[in-house]
C-alpha cells in the first residue's frame, strides 16, 4: 500500500501512476497494488494531486518484490526410545519465508492434526516399535521432507534386587538403617515393611 498526504484548497483529487502511466480507478489518497509478481520488482509509483488551482506530482516510491525462500530444515527430528505406554515427542526446526506449515507423517502417511513443529505420539504399544516419523515443511516456495526418525518401544523390565538389606544390630535408643539396590525399568518405587506391614512414608531406597 502507498499513501500520500496533501494540503490545498478542497476538493483535492488524486490519480496514482505506475511509472508515469495512470492506474485506472486509483483515485484516493492511498493505493493498494494487486497481488505482486517478480516482474513488479523495481516499479515506481506516484500520485498526482489536483485541485482548481493546479496539479502537483508526488515523489516516486519504489516497490521491491522478493522471491520467497523455500524451507530449509536446520534441526532434524531425532530417534526416540520409550517404554510401552509412554509417549514420544519428535521436533523439527526450519527456516524459510513465513508462514511455514508442517505435516507430520508416520512412514509416509499424514497424521491427522499433526501440523506444528513438534509431534507427540499417543501412548505407545509394542506394535509401534520400529515405526518411523518425519515432517514435511511447506511454504509458498516449496516443500521439504525431514529425515525419518525411528521410534523404539521397549517392554518394561520387572525389578530385580541386586543388593539385599543387611541385618543390623543396635543398642536401645539407636536408629537402624536398611538399604536396598535394585535394577529394572525406571521409575522404581519402594515401600518398606515391618514384618509384612507397610511403614508409612518409607518409600525410598533406604529406611
Amino acid at each position: 500500500m502507498f499513501t500520500a498526504t496533501a494540503a490545498g484548497t478542497a476538493p483535492l483529487s488524486y490519480q496514482w501512476q505506475k511509472g508515469a502511466t495512470n492506474i485506472a480507478g486509483a483515485t484516493s489518497s492511498s493505493y493498494t497494488t494487486p497481488a505482486t509478481i517478480l516482474a513488479d520488482n523495481g516499479s515506481t509509483f506516484r500520485v498526482v494531486v489536483t485541485n482548481a488551482a493546479g496539479s502537483v506530482p508526488s515523489n516516486s516510491a519504489t516497490l521491491t518484490v522478493t522471491a520467497p525462500v523455500a524451507p530449509t530444515i536446520t534441526s532434524q527430528p531425532a530417534s526416540v526410545m520409550v517404554n510401552v505406554g509412554q509417549t514420544a515427542t519428535f521436533t523439527v526446526a526450519a527456516t524459510g519465508t513465513a508462514p511455514l506449515s508442517y505435516q507430520w507423517q508416520k512412514g509416509t502417511t499424514n497424521i491427522a492434526g499433526a501440523t506444528s513443529a513438534s509431534y507427540t505420539t499417543p501412548a505407545t504399544i509394542l506394535a509401534d516399535n520400529g515405526s518411523t516419523f518425519r515432517v514435511v515443511v511447506t511454504n509458498a516456495a516449496g516443500s521439504v521432507p525431514s529425515n525419518s526418525a525411528t521410534l523404539t518401544v521397549t517392554a518394561p523390565v520387572a525389578p530385580t534386587i541386586t543388593s539385599q538389606p543387611a541385618s543390623v544390630m543396635v543398642n536401645v535408643g539407636q536408629t537402624a538403617t536398611f538399604t536396598v539396590a535394585a535394577t529394572g525399568t525406571a521409575p522404581l518405587s519402594y515401600q518398606w515393611q515391618k514384618g509384612t506391614t507397610n511403614i508409612a512414608g518409607a518409600t525410598s531406597a533406604s529406611y
